[in-house]
Parts: structure tokens; C-alpha cells; sequence
């Protein structure tokens, strides 16, 4: 099923030129049905995407564009600009002769939907409660240690609260999930390699953009094979990501916007319960409280946590908008006694 979060196909691309956290974000009026014929949703099988080389996934230049994070000490994230996406798509498209690939049909559903199920989950943009996420994490960092952790971000897209801990912390490393491979590809990898070995200069910003050279170099593909990269399903995913023992799983557990359907709840649980490292291990998982047409929210996810009886859950961030957002914190209960 498709569903649209209240913004039209223009506000597609005028929502990534914004280069702040808030302004027309703050407008957002959850999720709502577009009205169209339901889609049945299909299933793309779990899979790590290991990468030998960077030709299939990096164009030449890459138009990155500023995130402001409002800090006592203000920090900035770089991110790749949609029409460039966009670009690298169609000449992707002229050079295969063909005028309809896999990227091309993505780019087509993200333009008319915020997300269809099953099909494409929404990656391509940066969402509000992503960016609150990214701001907690750098206001809390007395609080929250995270040198020499390992952390999974899940339903990365665009990926910045991981590209933050990445870039700022010192991790031992940080593995991205997204539902869709083109998502990886076209926006969380470019993000990385925005954020640390390609590093923007702020003299190459004109118009809130700047046209960023990718170098040939073994250095690219050194960075990004200090995370892991996995695509599809959250159902399966843990024998996917294939965790031998407690030490490997993960002490942080990331996640935004990605409790709004009711039906994938208890997947996405399951691979926190799974994959987070006993005792200490946390999860943040940053939301709307609801979202409007599927049901999904905080509140339904809440209920399901307490259920289980594994973990504590706490609220530790709200953010009062027209519809209003929080930060959840999941802790095991025995750690917690």
C-alpha cells in the first residue's frame, strides 16, 4: 500500500533543500493513505551488500548539501542533494540505452509516494525524526559513550544519526540496514564518504551546495568496509547479519520513522531483542507519536515492549509539533534491577 506524510510531489525535492532541522519539517501532519488502489506487498529477502568496488556506485562529482545541527557548539553534516541523485539516475539510464531501470522506478515512487510497502520504504529522504535524533545524540554526549561501541542503524536512509556517532565518537564500527539496496547505494554510502574521507570545505558552498570530486582511491572503499551494509527485510535479518556471539552484537541501537506500520512492529523488534548485547546494550528509536491512516506509533510500540517484559522503555525526548515527536530509550530489564 502507498501512503504520502502530507507533502506533494514538489515538496519532494524543496524539503531536501532545506539545510536546517526544522522549518517546513515542523509542518509534517503524519501519514496519511493517497487514496489509490492498495499495492500487495512483496518481499525482498534480507542480504548483506558487500562491496568490491565503488564503479556501479559512485558517480564522478556528487552535489553534497549542509545539515546544521543546533548544539552549544554547533556541528555540521554533509548530504548528498536529491537532484543529483536524480541526475546520476538518468545518466545511468542513457548509458544502459534503457529508459527504465531499478533506481529509475525508486526515484518514480519516492516523487509520488512518501512510502510503499514492501517496495520502497521512504530512504531517499532525510525525515524530522532522524535530524532529532542526530541533535540528542550530540547533546548528550556526557551521558552516552559510544568509543569503541559497535552500532547498527536501522532503516538508515539518509543515515545521519549513525554518519554523526561514525564521524564524532570514535565507534569501533557502524553497520547501516535499509529496506531498499538503491538506498544504500544512492544516498547512505555517499553520505558516509561525504562525512569523512571527501569532507566539504566551507568555501565550497555557493547557493547551499557544493560539487564535491570523487577520487579514484583505495581510501573510498577502505572506509566503507569498516561498517556492514544490509538490505531488505527486517524479517530474517538476524540470521542475516549472523551474530555468533554475545560480545559481537551491538551496544546502540539506532532507528527514525520506522514504527509507523503496524504490521512490521514486531520484526523490528525482534532484531533489536536479537542483535543488542546483554546487559548494557541500548536502543533509541525516534518517532512520531502517530501515524495517521496505518496506526502505528508510540503507543502501539510501547504496548509491545512491555508485553515482552525484556526491556525497560522511557521517554528521554519530546518534541511538541503539530504532531508530536519523542525519542524512546529501550534498557534490559535485568540491567535495570
Amino acid at each position: 500500500m502507498s501512503f504520502r506524510f502530507n507533502f506533494s510531489s514538489e515538496e519532494l525535492e524543496s524539503a531536501e533543500n532545506d539545510s536546517t532541522v526544522r522549518s517546513s519539517l515542523d509542518n509534517y501532519d503524519g501519514l496519511n493513505i493517497t487514496g489509490k488502489q492498495p499495492i500487495p506487498k512483496p518481499f525482498i529477502p534480507p542480504r548483506e551488500l558487500v562491496l568490491n568496488n565503488l564503479n556501479d556506485v559512485l558517480p564522478l562529482t556528487l552535489i553534497a548539501e549542509r545539515i546544521f545541527i543546533s548544539t552549544c557548539e554547533q556541528s555540521i553534516l554533509y548530504k548528498r542533494h536529491l537532484s543529483d541523485v536524480k541526475f546520476q539516475v538518468a545518466q545511468e539510464d542513457n548509458f544502459l540505452e534503457t529508459n527504465y531501470n531499478e533506481n529509475t522506478r525508486i526515484l518514480e515512487l519516492a516523487a509520488d509516494n512518501d512510502i510503499v510497502q514492501g517496495v520502497y520504504e521512504g530512504g531517499l529522504k532525510t525525515w524530522e525524526c532522524a535530524l532529532d535524533l542526530v541533535e540528542f545524540l550530540s547533546k548528550n554526549t556526557d551521558n552516552l559513550n559510544f568509543e569503541g561501541k559497535r552500532i547498527l542503524e536501522l532503516g538508515c536512509g539518509t543515515s545521519l544519526p549513525g554518519i554523526y556517532i561514525l564521524t564524532t565518537k570514535n565507534p569501533f564500527r557502524v553497520d547501516f540496514q535499509d529496506y531498499n539496496e538503491q538506498v544504500l547505494k544512492l544516498v547512505t554510502i555517499p553520505n558516509i564518504l561525504l562525512n569523512t574521507l571527501l569532507c566539504p570545505k566551507t568555501e565550497d558552498f555557493s547557493n547551499g551546495t557544493a560539487e564535491i570530486d570523487v577520487p579514484e582511491c583505495v581510501n573510498l572503499l577502505d572506509q566503507l568496509k569498516r561498517s556492514r551494509f544490509f538490505m531488505g527485510d527486517w524479517n530474517g535479518l538476524i540470521d542475516t547479519i549472523n551474530l555468533d556471539s554475545e560480545q559481537e552484537k551491538y551496544d546502540l541501537i539506532l532507528t527514525s520513522e520506522t514504527i509507523y506500520n503496524t504490521d512490521s512492529l514486531p520484526n523490528l523488534y525482534n532484531v533489536i531483542k536479537h542483535s543488542l548485547k546483554r546487559p548494557n546494550g541500548i536502543a533509541l528509536i525516534a518517532a512520531k507519536s502517530i501515524y495517521f491512516g496505518v496506526g502505528g506509533g508510540v503507543l502501539l510500540f510501547r504496548q509491545l515492549i512491555e508485553q515482552d517484559k525484556v526491556f525497560g522503555i522511557k521517554i528521554i525526548y519530546n518534541e511538541k509539533a503539530h504532531v508530536k515527536r519523542e525519542i524512546l530509550i529501550l534498557s534490559f530489564l535485568d540491567c535495570l534491577a
